[in-house]
């Protein structure tokens, strides 16, 4: 799995059923391709979020498997990243 790969496997997972699409980022590492969607800036950085939380996903390098992660910095998640599993 390469980078444009990832970003196009990301952006149908993100956007396959949305009428607007959002805007996905990615960041490569060893194991493989955290991607997450990109929140654009508010109009009012004083008003909260409509939601809170969420979830971004790591694309496994060798694989191609998806898996859901905590919304955290694509580094953390990339170090938290087990790797490859036994099945």
């Amino acid at each position: 799995m390469n980078l444009d790969q990832a970003r196009a496997l990301a952006e149908e997972y993100v956007n396959g059923a949305r009428e607007e699409t959002a805007p996905v980022g990615v960041y490569g590492f060893d194991g493989g391709y955290v991607a997450w969607v990109r929140d654009l800036e508010p109009d009012d950085p004083a008003k909260l979020p409509e939601t809170l939380g969420g979830a971004c996903l790591v694309i496994d390098r060798a694989t191609g498997e998806v898996a859901a992660r905590p919304l955290l910095d694509p580094e953390t998640v990339a170090e938290l990243w087990p790797g490859r599993r036994p099945r």
